[in-house]
């Protein structure tokens, strides 16, 4: 009976032990809403002919030892957006908060050419841009790690399939959620198959309603206690996916008595470039001095 009993109280040590390391020792992958942060964290791209989405992503500084971790941000956009404005900036519409729930637009010009030379980053194969952005002081911005950007590997481990559900946020046809410019987010499923390797995939489907004005939306997944390795683990998954580039038509022609009409079909599908291509464009950017 005492055995029984030491057995009882061992079993019950280990699982403490085992969820106080969860709790000590997990690093979240970003604290509070994630769908508010990611939102919060996506601003709309005018130029005087057209509209995009970008979002900013915050990477770690060297700095000296005994001070503070210092960040910079990096906007993150379809490589399309930039290569189709014309003139050498374009408005960065950030925010800044004002108080609780009040929060204003706070335009910012962003040069993306310099004596006619890009100062964005493109990534060699994809349609992904990133270029430096030097906030002023008072725009509202969540710091949005790089370790949220899934690769092949994170969509192994949380075994990431068709019928996921995803969700993204742009600005459809300019559309703002409200008078402080914040995006519209949306959510769908992951529609294609195979998904790995990136590489060799270099794109997917989403069945995520999609309009002109949300290239370079973010795609990301936040599910709590998902199943994956044969159970449901504990806890939230946090990731960002992949980047809006375009969306799918279906082209048709349409015969008549006199002639013929050619039609356009939107199918409701977003063409997504996986977290992995915006990873590698990021690091194209060199860090600040």
């Amino acid at each position: 009976m005492r055995c029984r009993i030491l057995r009882y109280c061992q079993s019950r040590l280990r699982w403490a032990l085992v969820v106080v390391a969860l709790i000590v020792f997990a690093k979240p992958l970003a604290a509070g809403d994630f769908s508010t942060q990611v939102m919060s964290a996506t601003f709309k791209i005018i130029d005087p002919k057209s509209t995009a989405t970008a979002f900013v992503l915050s990477r770690p500084l060297k700095g000296e030892r005994g001070k503070p971790e210092q960040f910079e941000s990096v906007l993150v956009t379809a490589a399309h957006v930039f290569e189709l404005t014309e003139g050498n900036d374009v408005t960065l519409q950030l925010r800044s908060k004002k108080g609780e729930g009040d929060y204003q637009k706070l335009p910012m010009k962003l040069p993306i050419r310099a004596r006619g030379k890009p100062l964005w980053f493109k990534h060699p194969s994809a349609d992904v841009a990133a270029i430096r952005l030097s906030p002023p002081k008072e725009a509202e911005i969540p710091r949005l790690s790089l370790d949220l950007l899934a690769d092949d590997s994170t969509y192994k481990k949380f075994e990431l399939h068709p019928g996921d559900r995803i969700f993204g946020c742009g600005y459809p046809h300019q559309v703002e959620a409200n008078a402080a410019g914040f995006p519209l987010l949306r959510s769908g499923v992951i529609a294609t198959f195979p998904l790995l390797p990136a590489k060799t995939v270099k794109s997917y489907f989403a069945d995520l309603n999609t309009f002109e004005g949300d290239s370079g939306s973010p795609v990301f997944f936040d599910e709590t206690n998902r199943s994956y390795g044969g159970k449901a683990q504990p806890g939230a998954v946090r990731l960002i996916l992949g980047i809006v580039i375009a969306q799918e038509f279906f082209d048709e022609e349409v015969k008549m008595h006199y002639g013929t009409i050619k039609a356009r079909q939107r199918l409701g599908l977003a063409i997504v470039v996986p977290a992995e291509f915006i990873r590698e464009t990021v690091q194209l950017v060199p860090p600040k001095p």
